[in-house]
């Protein structure tokens, strides 16, 4: 196989990688976008229910908002850590590729194994 091929094989692999990259990127801010507004929601459902019943149920809704708050915001944030991780990995995938094609390209071609 040619250099020239290597390297445009090399460059669409990376060139993909860095739309996967792109990808997870937003898909990892649709998911923290997501569990932030189910977190609202559930926050204002609660805070309705407290408003109707007694204190004791007021001051028990409140500690479930807060709970779901803080769940809702670890989720964010595993979702976000995750997400920096698969861009991270396909970024260094990404430079291992163009390395490795730098690599091919400044070897010699072996005539011999061409068919």
């Amino acid at each position: 196989m040619e250099t020239k091929n290597i390297n445009s094989k090399i460059d669409d692999s990376a060139s993909k990688t860095k739309d996967l990259v792109a990808k997870v990127a937003k898909k990892s801010d649709e998911v923290a976008r997501d569990a932030s507004h189910a977190a609202t929601s559930a926050g204002e459902k609660v805070k309705t229910m407290a408003q109707k019943g007694e204190h004791q149920l007021q001051e028990t809704a409140e500690k479930v908002g807060h709970a779901v708050t803080e769940i809702a915001s670890k989720v964010v944030h595993a979702a976000q850590e995750t997400a920096e991780k698969v861009v991270n990995g396909a970024k260094e995938l990404a430079h291992k590729a163009q390395h490795r094609g730098e690599e091919v390209a400044g070897k010699p071609v072996d005539k011999r194994r061409e068919p």
